[in-house]
């Protein structure tokens, strides 16, 4: 059955209402409109996968994810499974939290798996949070538990920044939004 090209955009775009955090974001967030501007879209719905190219903006609420290119995967009922952003730098950001600051992300490729949430950055990786930073060439922030493992490598280390306020029990702690996992010494991320 051939669907108008139309048809089947509008569907690839519905699929963004589960993006990266919205089920962990401000609820207001989810009851926004989807805004996203690409060069250009494809949706096949056979493998059910969609990919957006060129300068891709997405905007929902305080949602915001930019790259090169996005790519998602979706199962049989149109549910997102993956998404892959590219870019030189990739970036997400969110307000997660009423009482902080947005989370951001940038990173040369960002994945998430909606069904862990999990949210991986690779290659000049940084998740930040109010003065609170984690840097590295991998971080892997798992969104459910509220952990970060950040994983180093032969030509770089990982690099923990924590404000001052955090360090001494100021009055008003600027904790990071997530405490970091324990790492394994084989690099394996399990957040």
């Amino acid at each position: 059955m051939h669907r108008p090209t139309n048809l089947l955009a509008t569907r690839a775009l519905l699929m963004l209402l589960a993006l990266p955090g919205l089920a962990r974001a401000l609820p207001e967030d989810a009851q926004q409109p989807i805004q996203i501007t690409a060069d250009n879209a494809r949706f096949d719905e056979k493998s059910g996968e969609a990919l957006y190219r060129g300068n891709v903006q997405i905007v929902q609420g305080t949602l915001r994810v930019s790259g090169d290119t996005l790519t998602l995967k979706v199962d049989a009922q149109g549910n997102l499974q993956t998404a892959r952003t590219l870019g030189k730098q990739a970036h997400y950001e969110q307000k997660t939290d009423p009482a902080k600051g947005l989370v951001k992300a940038d990173a040369n490729e960002i994945l998430f798996d909606n069904n862990t949430g999990v949210i991986t950055l690779i290659g000049n990786a940084v998740l930040r949070q109010d003065s609170a930073s984690f840097s590295g060439p991998r971080i892997v922030y798992s969104t459910l538990r509220k952990q970060i493992e950040a994983t180093g490598d032969s030509t770089q280390r990982v690099q923990l920044t924590f404000p001052p306020s955090a360090r001494n029990g100021g009055k008003t702690p600027a904790t990071p939004a997530v405490v970091p996992a324990a790492t394994n010494n084989s690099g394996s991320s399990k957040p």
